[in-house]
């Protein structure tokens, strides 16, 4: 039952109204509380950013009218905060938008704070409210009535909510607004708090008309409650609790007006207090006596609530879990044996056998090398890795290897069968525990979903849950993920037919999830998939050991009676004998092979063809729908040569013109997601229903049924069926090379790749449209340092062709990267390209000798002519040595003429190569020339080249001196080996030089409009008296070296300097910092191995004695240093290598800003009173920033303002002894330290120092005047999270917070390196925040 209080508090019914009015205005507040709020957050996003740094006396001027008048005794500005420009200009900006939405222009200025315009809203707001006294308030709900009738009066952007006129001007009648302010008004300032009965029910009406405003507040669910309630207050119908907690925020408007200095009629006051009073008494009388009554039975209710809540949680839990191992045992992990009867499945464990899986190394510039092979699930799961890729050409056993992983967890969870740990690879399945759950996504059959939580919802729950338990399934699993450990399996990312890269994964925690995703390695080659997305990349080559593979297949296939090993013999036997090896370490081949030869069909494999392979494949499906047998003969020829000799094929032609037709047009359909997985009406519009069942029952198609009975997908069963009968009907049909692929490869980018398979099956079909289909995809392949997947496509199709024996192969490659594992197929391909060829590029560990030659040059280094003429070109004969060709090739040598290669743009040499004479001179259109030979290549004449962009010659190479001259077109050079005669004068367009010390530069120097922005120099000795490195140095810097005796120069438009193997002065160094701190632009400097001594005229003057020696001894060669200058005067060294010369070169330096850190890992510094004598030294210096991996005692430079120190690790003494050396500061310094807290190892045990030891000297710290802690933070290790991710930290406690988590983990820049390089044994972190103003001296820390 609804208790109401009786709002009759004042025997006198004028107070009593009064009183109602008090409350009235409380209630119509909270009802417009919503709405205002809403808005107001339009208003903050169309401001526009703040910098968050800018305080608000920074952003109004002085003087302003109503805040400031004397500019010279400003009470409003400080010394610290003086009116300036935001250095972002960012928030003068959102100050200039928030006047302009002022409807007076006159913002209140002194409310609200600008430093926090960027995260709160309100700050906003309080710029509308009345001129002051509302500076505390942070929200609406602490902000009363007349603040927020101010809002909506002076923001003109509540013009477009309300339908009447806001503030009209005279003679028009006040509005609304205007006259509820004046409500407030008169009830605050009352003299003898009465109101009379016509009054109130006025006060009522306006208020409600207010609330009912039909253009927003009508709508708005909490102004219509507020209305109810003001009809409950006025006809005496709220409840006794919700009358108090009014009543109680009617008094807090009286502290509020005291705090803002408003005068509030004494009587209401006391009025207010008086009824507050008698109300709580009555309130409290009530709830005493139930209160004592049912406090206990809450306690007991709660406690059974929560325990049911957790029992039928786990029950839950643990009923997903049945369902999921139910579900996976009855599909996931029954992998059919043979795409010939994908029916006949079999559970994985009985066929599984050891697949070869290697860890790929990615490189800094995105080659990936193969590195060893794993053998266990920890190999994949006991690192720090979550995102984990296993990449595979087709049919190597990608989706075996996940549907393995999948039983061995289900076997973990609920064992079935005995564990394999001694049986086979991948047997530590108790690895797999860690996983409470396991989710598998086939991403083939994820259309137009994107978001792995819907593909968990719609593959896994709608089938293991009834449809009325959906929501609170997928519930549930949110749930589990939030605080399980879970692994998701992708398998086939590239048959998943969407836009974006890969799927994503919002809402799962990523300290709680695993992911493995299976691939293709075309589609991890994209370039949308960062290397950083990949925390670690497997490669699937096959089955380890085929014998073992066929022996368990062959037992699934043969009875008892049949000898299962010497069936394996004779198999491989056959295998040997028919050139099919090389298809053993692929299960899905080998088993297509092994199930023909189980039928008796193995007489039509004859060779190694894909398209031989797939054609019995054909065959077989064709047999399951109709066993009618009929052959191609002279009346009825076979459309290809691997259907002549077929049986079943030819009584199917007609379904299966259809069905090559459909997998053509799905394949090359414009919407990807329905390339592959497709609907029922769409495969309609392309076969007829006999077609589609013929189909269906041969197997070619699959069929899936949706969550509803009508919504059925279907696909082929398997992507390279699909792509053999689409390269098919590209046979019958040419035309659509230039009429659909055409166009679709131009319209997706690195489409090619995509269809490459395709490509090879129509090499075997038809080599006339694949020599027009690869002349196609050649025009739309670029030149790529690392990727040859075009001319790997192009190496197989012509291995296709040759087995099918289709001539006459015309191939198109344009770009040739010759490997020691494609050398023999390359070479036939180079023949049919000489004229075509674009780029050539010798590897390095080819294993033969090459040699390069003209047409006029020729050498005898090959002996016994090799084939020339493709294999299957009959209408070529054996060639000669002086093939027209231009190659002559052995097992240990190839020699190239590039006579005919006037296209050529690009070449690459190296290794074991000679290059003849004048064997380069017809290459006139070459842009890019590498040569890195271990062989001399003698008087090699490079003046030939017309459109030369890059050169790059190496030792062993011979050049003729001058050659290199007039190149216009040049833009990048490198030569290092011996060179007489560079006219660096020659050059115009150049932006790249590098040059060793066996480089003879003539006295010329470089044309200033070059623009170079990079120079490296290789084996220089600046302090050789013969002065060749520093003459060297001005010529290429376009000075003259007579010129610049005590002055480094430099290019105005230089961005990268290296040096490698360099011997200088830390003086010379210095003077070259000190230019290019003169610089409108960032400059790297990178040193590799050299050495920099510190003893110099300037340096001898400020050592004695064992310093000096010191010195001379300490000049060892640095492994490499970066040393990076940038706008501000800022400087930056990043060094693992130390040395006095190094600090030498910071000796004095005119820098304002100093950042000094580590390469790989924290600094540590072995020379400290090298570097001291240099800090001291830096009297410009304002802000030091440091990566250090130990505490040292350094001194301060005498201007610095700001100090950031990263600390590898920091005992409680060192921060001590640390933080008394900054309360001696003589002046003011703000400080910021990160730090890992200390641990030591004592007999193969850590001991950690935990965080509380270091709050003392916090504690102390505080009681300091001239010291103000900002921020104490400590931060704990999460367990089993990455170690250098974001997440693997969380705030424990603060002990001190400045609020600001802008300089935060994953927030800060800073963080990135320091968490890169924290020891993974750490627990704690600690971030603090210093500011010393340094008042007077204060006593040392004890």
């Amino acid at each position: 039952m609804r208790m109401t209080a009786n709002t009759n508090i004042f025997t006198d019914k004028r107070t009593n109204n009064w009183f109602k009015a008090c409350i009235a205005l409380n209630v119509t507040k909270e009802g417009l509380a919503h709405f205002v709020d809403t808005e107001i957050t339009t208003v903050h996003n169309a401001v526009g950013r703040s910098c968050g740094n800018c305080c608000t006396e920074n952003l109004v001027a002085c003087p302003t009218k109503g805040i400031c008048k004397n500019t010279k005794n400003c009470i409003y500005h400080t010394q610290t905060k003086r009116p300036r420009q935001c250095p972002m200009k960012l928030c003068n900006l959102a100050a200039k938008s928030i006047t302009s939405q002022h409807r007076y222009n006159g913002p209140s200025w002194f409310n609200t704070k600008a430093e926090l315009w960027s995260t709160d809203h309100w700050q906003i707001a309080k710029c509308f409210f009345p001129p002051d006294g509302y500076i505390n308030v942070s929200s609406i709900y602490e902000t009363d009535f007349n603040g927020v009738i101010s809002v909506l009066l002076n923001c003109k952007h509540f013009e477009t909510c309300i339908s009447f006129t806001i503030a009209p001007k005279p003679p028009a009648p006040e509005c609304l607004l205007t006259r509820a302010r004046q409500i407030g008004r008169d009830i605050r300032h009352t003299p003898d708090c009465k109101v009379s009965d016509d009054e109130l029910h006025d006060f009522f009406q306006t208020l409600d008309t207010l609330l009912a405003d039909p253009k927003c507040l009508a709508q708005d669910p909490v102004a219509s409650s507020a209305r109810t309630k003001l009809l409950d207050l006025q006809n005496d119908c709220l409840t006794l609790t919700e009358l108090g907690e009014l009543l109680k925020e009617a008094n807090q408007i009286l502290i509020q007006a005291r705090e803002s200095g408003e005068r509030f009629s004494e009587n209401a006051e006391r009025t207010l207090t008086e009824a507050l009073n008698t109300l709580e008494a009555a309130i409290l009388a009530g709830e005493q006596r139930i209160e004592n009554k049912i406090q206990d039975g809450i306690e007991r209710v709660t406690q059974a609530v929560y325990e049911t809540v957790q029992e039928d949680y786990e029950r839950a839990v643990a009923d997903l879990l049945s369902r999921l191992i139910d579900h996976y045992r009855d599909s996931v992990i029954c992998v059919p044996l043979s795409t010939l009867n994908p029916s006949l499945d079999i559970r994985v464990q009985e066929i599984y056998a050891n697949q070869k899986i290697h860890k790929m190394k990615i490189e800094k510039d995105g080659k990936r090398v193969k590195q060893e092979q794993i053998y266990k699930y920890r190999d994949c799961f006991c690192g720090e890795f979550k995102r984990i890729y296993l990449q595979g050409e087709p049919g190597s056993g990608k989706s075996y290897f996940a549907a393995k992983l999948v039983h061995d967890w289900c076997n973990v969870h609920a064992p079935i069968v005995k564990s394999t740990n001694e049986q086979m690879m991948f047997g530590d399945v108790d690895t797999l525990q860690k996983f409470r759950f396991l989710f598998f996504i086939s991403l083939r059959d994820s259309r137009e979903q994107t978001h792995v939580t819907q593909m968990i919802k719609t593959q896994l729950i709608y089938k293991i849950y009834a449809e009325d338990a959906w929501e609170s399934a997928y519930k549930l699993v949110l749930k589990i993920m939030k605080n399980m450990m879970s692994l998701i399996i992708q398998d086939g990312l590239d048959e998943w037919p969407c836009k974006e890269a890969l799927p994503s994964m919002d809402r799962i925690p990523k300290d709680q999830r695993i992911v493995l995703t299976t691939s293709r390695p075309w589609k991890l080659a994209d370039e949308r998939i960062r290397n950083s997305q990949i925390d670690i990349l497997f490669d699937l080559e096959g089955i380890s050991d085929p014998e073992e593979f066929n022996e368990k297949i062959l037992r699934c296939l043969l009875d008892e009676s049949n000898d299962i090993k010497k069936s394996v013999k004779l198999f491989t036997k056959f295998l040997e004998s028919r050139n099919l090896k090389s298809i053993s370490s692929s299960p899905m081949l080998n088993t297509l092979v092994l199930c023909t030869w189980v039928d008796d069909r193995a007489e039509r494999l004859t060779g190694s063809s894909l398209c031989e392979l797939y054609t019995t494949l054909l065959e077989n499906l064709c047999k399951k729908a109709n066993p009618q047998i009929s052959y191609f003969d002279r009346n009825h020829t076979s459309p290809v040569n691997c259907f002549s000799r077929t049986m079943y094929v030819k009584p199917n032609m007609k379904h299966i013109d259809a069905i090559a037709k459909a997998a053509f047009t799905f394949l090359f359909s414009n919407e990807k997601e329905s390339s592959l997985v497709f609907s029922d009406i769409h495969l309609m519009a392309h076969l007829s229903p006999t077609a589609k069942q013929f189909a269906l029952n041969s197997g070619l198609l699959s069929q899936r049924k949706g969550k509803k009975c009508t919504d059925q997908t279907l696909s082929f069963v398997h992507k390279t069926i699909q792509e053999f009968l689409a390269a098919f009907h590209i046979n019958r049909n040419a035309d659509v090379i230039d009429d659909v692929i055409s166009g679709y490869l131009k319209r997706h980018d690195n489409a090619y790749r995509d269809i490459s398979q395709m490509f090879i099956f129509v090499c075997g079909f038809n080599i006339s449209a694949a020599n027009k289909l690869s002349s196609v995809m050649n025009k739309l392949n670029v030149y790529s340092k690392y990727g040859n997947y075009f001319q790997d496509c192009i190496i197989s199709g012509y291995k296709e062709a040759v087995a099918n024996e289709n001539t006459p192969i015309h191939l198109h490659l344009s770009h040739f990267y010759l490997r020691s594992d494609n050398a023999e197929d390359l070479i036939q391909i180079w023949t049919l390209n000489t004229s075509r060829a674009r780029s050539l590029k010798v590897d390095y560990c080819l294993g033969m000798h090459v040699t390069i030659r003209s047409q006029d040059a020729s050498s005898a280094d090959c002996h016994g002519p090799g084939p020339v003429a493709l294999p299957a070109r009959k209408d070529h004969g054996l060639p000669t040595l002086d093939d027209e060709e231009g190659v002559r090739w052995s097992k240990s040598c190839i020699e190239l003429d590039l006579s005919s290669s006037h296209n050529l743009e690009r070449l690459e040499l190296s290794g074991d190569v000679t290059v003849l004479k004048n064997a380069l001179v017809g290459l006139k259109k070459l842009k890019h020339l590498t040569l890195r030979c271990k062989y001399n290549c003698k008087a090699l004449d490079l003046s030939h080249f017309e459109q030369i962009e890059s050169i790059d010659i190496s030792n062993g190479v011979n050049l003729l001196p001058l050659s290199v001259n007039k190149y216009k077109t040049l833009k990048c050079i490198k030569i290092t080996t011996k060179y007489g005669g560079l006219d660096l004068s020659m050059f115009e367009n150049l932006n790249s030089i590098t040059i060793s010390n066996d480089v003879k530069v003539l006295p010329k120097p470089l044309l200033i409009h070059n623009k170079l922005s990079h120079i490296k120099l290789q084996g220089f000795d600046f302090n050789h008296v013969d002065n060749k490195a520093i003459h060297t140095w001005c010529l290429l810097n376009g000075a003259d070296p007579a010129q610049f005796a005590d002055y480094t120069p430099v290019l105005p438009s230089i961005e990268h300097f290296e040096f490698e193997g360099v011997t200088c002065s830390s003086t010379w160094l210095r003077s070259l910092l000190s230019t290019l701190l003169t610089l409108d632009h960032r400059v790297q400097c990178n040193l590799f191995f050299c050495i920099i001594t510190a003893l110099d005229r300037e340096m001898k003057s400020t050592l004695r004695g064992s310093d000096m020696l010191s010195c001379v001894k300490d000049a060892a060669r640095l492994s490499y240093t970066l040393i990076t200058t940038d706008l501000n005067n800022t400087c930056k060294f990043n060094t693992d290598d130390d040395s006095p010369g190094l600090w030498g070169t910071l000796h004095g330096l005119n820098v304002n800003n100093l950042i000094l850190q580590g390469v790989l890992n924290c600094l540590n510094v072995h020379h400290v009173s090298s570097m001291s004598r240099s800090l001291a030294s830096l009297s410009q210096l304002e802000t030091l920033t440091m990566h250090l991996s130990s505490y040292i005692d350094l001194p301060l430079p005498p201007c610095l303002t700001h100090l950031i120190v990263c600390y590898k690790t920091l005992s409680p003494s060192e921060l001590r002894h640390l933080l008394n050396k900054l309360s001696a500061c003589t002046r003011s310094l703000e400080c910021r330290f990160e730090f890992s807290c200390c641990y030591t190892i004592k007999n193969n045990t850590l001991t950690y120092i935990p965080p509380e030891e270091y709050i003392p000297i916090q504690q102390d710290l505080e009681a300091r005047e001239h010291v103000e802690v900002k921020r104490f933070r400590i931060y704990d290790r999460k367990p089993k999270t990455y170690t250098w991710s974001d997440d693997a930290w969380s705030i424990r406690d603060s002990v001190v917070d400045d609020g600001d988590n802008s300089d935060g983990i994953g927030e800060d820049k800073l963080y990135e390196s320091y968490l890169y390089w924290i020891d993974k044994s750490v627990l704690n972190c600690i971030s603090m925040r210093l500011q010393i103003n340094c008042s007077k001296e204060q006593a040392l820390i004890n």
